[in-house]
Protein backbone atom coordinates (compact mmCIF):
# COMPACT_ATOMS: atom_id res chain seq x y z
CA UNK A 1 0.00 0.00 0.00
CA UNK A 2 1.18 3.54 -0.70
CA UNK A 3 0.75 6.42 1.74
CA UNK A 4 1.25 10.08 0.81
CA UNK A 5 2.67 12.42 3.48
CA UNK A 6 3.53 16.04 2.60
CA UNK A 7 3.83 15.29 -1.15
CA UNK A 8 6.10 12.28 -0.51
CA UNK A 9 5.00 8.76 -1.39
CA UNK A 10 5.83 5.97 1.08
CA UNK A 11 5.36 2.24 0.63
CA UNK A 12 4.27 -0.27 3.27
CA UNK A 13 3.91 -4.01 2.70
CA UNK A 14 0.92 -5.52 4.49
CA UNK A 15 1.64 -9.21 4.06
CA UNK A 16 -1.01 -9.60 1.39
CA UNK A 17 -3.95 -8.78 3.67
CA UNK A 18 -6.13 -5.72 4.25
CA UNK A 19 -5.71 -3.75 7.48
CA UNK A 20 -8.45 -4.47 10.03
CA UNK A 21 -9.38 -2.20 12.95
CA UNK A 22 -10.26 -5.25 15.07
CA UNK A 23 -6.77 -6.80 14.95
CA UNK A 24 -3.55 -5.85 16.76
CA UNK A 25 -0.84 -4.28 14.59
CA UNK A 26 2.87 -5.02 14.31
CA UNK A 27 5.26 -2.72 12.40
CA UNK A 28 8.55 -3.90 10.89
CA UNK A 29 11.30 -1.34 10.18
CA UNK A 30 14.34 -2.31 8.09
CA UNK A 31 17.96 -1.34 8.71
CA UNK A 32 20.43 0.47 6.47
CA UNK A 33 20.70 -0.61 2.81
CA UNK A 34 17.50 -2.72 2.98
CA UNK A 35 13.79 -2.33 2.24
CA UNK A 36 10.48 -3.93 3.27
CA UNK A 37 11.42 -7.23 1.62
CA UNK A 38 13.74 -8.25 4.49
CA UNK A 39 10.54 -8.73 6.53
CA UNK A 40 8.53 -10.63 3.87
CA UNK A 41 8.29 -13.96 5.69
CA UNK A 42 7.56 -12.40 9.08
CA UNK A 43 4.98 -10.02 7.61
CA UNK A 44 3.09 -12.81 5.88
CA UNK A 45 3.18 -15.01 8.98
CA UNK A 46 1.62 -12.35 11.21
CA UNK A 47 -0.85 -11.29 8.50
CA UNK A 48 -2.18 -14.83 8.24
CA UNK A 49 -2.34 -15.23 12.05
CA UNK A 50 -4.84 -12.44 12.82
CA UNK A 51 -2.47 -9.47 13.01
CA UNK A 52 -2.15 -6.33 10.92
CA UNK A 53 1.41 -6.48 9.62
CA UNK A 54 3.11 -3.41 8.18
CA UNK A 55 6.68 -3.49 6.80
CA UNK A 56 7.65 0.03 5.76
CA UNK A 57 10.13 1.31 3.20
CA UNK A 58 11.93 4.21 4.85
CA UNK A 59 12.50 7.37 2.77
CA UNK A 60 14.93 6.74 -0.08
CA UNK A 61 14.59 2.94 0.15
CA UNK A 62 12.60 0.42 -1.91
CA UNK A 63 9.42 1.88 -3.37
CA UNK A 64 9.37 5.04 -1.19
CA UNK A 65 10.37 8.48 -2.46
Amino acid sequence: MFVKIKDNKFYAYTGGKEISKEQPTIVFIHGAANDHSVWSLQSRYFSFHNWNSIAVDLPGHGKSD
